[in-house]
């Protein structure tokens, strides 16, 4: 699950902010322009205060000259000198690393460590169009992306609509093959494991489903990560959100939030929550907390996979 060493969605639980996601997930589109931050991205910073400085041109400023000799001024040496406490308050603000899924109430950035030494498993309840944005997002980290579906019409083009003439690092599978060689640090892997509702494992059409122990189905290696996109979540599928280092929520049907709150030991305002989410919002649930989020598509993710859906 989420911890020190885990996946981790790269900011304190905001289980707190239930009732507010709550109340904006549920109001009229104007509402929740005028009430959720996430809806007034900022713009450019504003222009510092007072006026601007009125100092003339000099000699010194002319391009090309230093002087009035025309020759720079001599270093000296000591004169840029700056203390070490001047230093840190120069020092950047740390940036949240990983892979972006949205932003929270407070406009900061959600991200999820993805790709790491030892394998990740996630959970997705919801649609292919979810898993999409997450394949989508990750081959922009460079990450190699394997879809094992039963549904493979439902993934068709993907890859040359990503990645253009660079689609090879796209596949698309609808059989048990074994997966691939494990990643590396450079050029990670996911593998997404499709599964429509009814279906246990990727099969070819017209075949049984092969054995869940095969190599078609084994854990994810080092520098793997694997994305179970569950399209409908009921008893026989709970099993996975208990297995994963993070479980990803989009929303839910009555039926399905009460599984998901039985599963993941949700409190029961988390639970009603999950069936009212707007379509841009996500549910992370693991290490015991979940937090609440608005997926920020970008305008490329708008035009290749359309507006949030399930």
């Amino acid at each position: 699950m989420l911890g020190a060493s885990g996946a981790r969605t790269g900011g304190d639980a905001d289980a707190a902010g239930t009732a507010t996601a709550t109340a904006l997930a549920t109001a009229d589109p104007l509402t929740r322009a005028l009430a959720s931050p996430l809806a007034a991205p900022e713009s450019h910073p504003p222009a510092p205060p007072g006026p601007p400085p009125t100092r003339g041109l000099g000699a010194e400023d002319v391009p090309g000259r230093g002087g009035p000799s025309g020759r720079l001024p001599r270093l000296r040496i000591g004169t840029h000198a700056v203390s070490p406490a001047a230093l840190a308050r120069l020092s950047p603000t740390p940036l949240p690393a990983g892979l972006v899924l949205g932003a929270d109430r407070r406009r900061a950035a959600v991200t999820i460590r993805l790709f790491r030494p030892e394998p990740t498993r996630v959970t997705l309840v919801g649609g292919v169009w979810a898993g999409q944005l997450v394949a989508f997002r990750a081959l922009a980290l460079g990450a190699r992306v394997v879809v094992l579906t039963a549904d493979p019409a439902g993934w068709a083009g993907f890859g040359t609509v990503a990645l253009g003439r660079a689609a090879d690092r796209v596949q698309i599978h609808a059989d048990g093959r074994p997966l691939p060689t494990a990643g590396t640090a450079q050029q990670p892997v996911l593998i997404v494991r499709d599964l429509p509702p009814g279906a246990t494992a990727p099969t070819t059409p017209g075949s049984p489903s092969p054995d869940p122990t095969a190599s078609g189905t084994a854990s994810p290696g080092v520098w793997q990560a694997e994305l179970t996109v569950l399209r409908r979540l009921d008893a026989g599928t709970a099993p996975a959100l208990r297995d994963s280092d993070l479980c990803v929520l989009q929303r839910l049907s009555a039926d399905e939030s009460a599984t998901a709150q039985r599963a993941l030991r949700l409190p029961p305002d988390s639970g009603r929550f999950l069936q009212v989410m707007a379509d841009d919002m996500l549910t992370l649930v693991g290490g015991g907390t979940d937090r609440h989020l608005w997926i920020s598509q970008t305008s490329v993710e708008q035009h290749l996979l359309g507006a949030p859906r399930r």
